[in-house]
């Protein structure tokens, strides 16, 4: 979800997410797996102490990310990353507004 006071930041992760689709198919062919791990904000420092403190500890997403891996999930997602990955555009439009009011 794009935050508009980091850009750049937002427009790497987009990247990431089209080149990791990308490849996924590309490398389908040559029995390849490519494993995407999607995390939500998270409780750490990131930006500023106690910026994410409303957020999951860190130790929570890791064990649901290994648990997802040994299922052998390739698009690992937790919390609100799960939620948005499932989300239409209308709900898309709604959590960009409600994210970016907060600026």
């Amino acid at each position: 979800m794009p935050l508009i006071k980091t850009p750049i930041y937002s427009a790497t992760k987009a990247f990431v997410r089209s080149f990791t689709t990308s490849m996924r198919q590309l490398l389908i062919s040559k029995n390849i797996e490519v494993v995407e791990i999607i995390p939500p904000a998270l409780n750490t420092d990131l930006g500023g102490v106690g910026l994410h403190d409303y957020a999951p500890p860190v130790s929570e997403f890791i064990e649901s990310i290994f648990e997802q891996f040994k299922e052998g999930k390739t698009r690992l997602t937790f919390g609100m990353s799960e939620m948005m990955s499932k989300a239409g555009p209308d709900d898309l439009a709604i959590a960009f507004e409600r994210m970016n009011q907060q600026q």
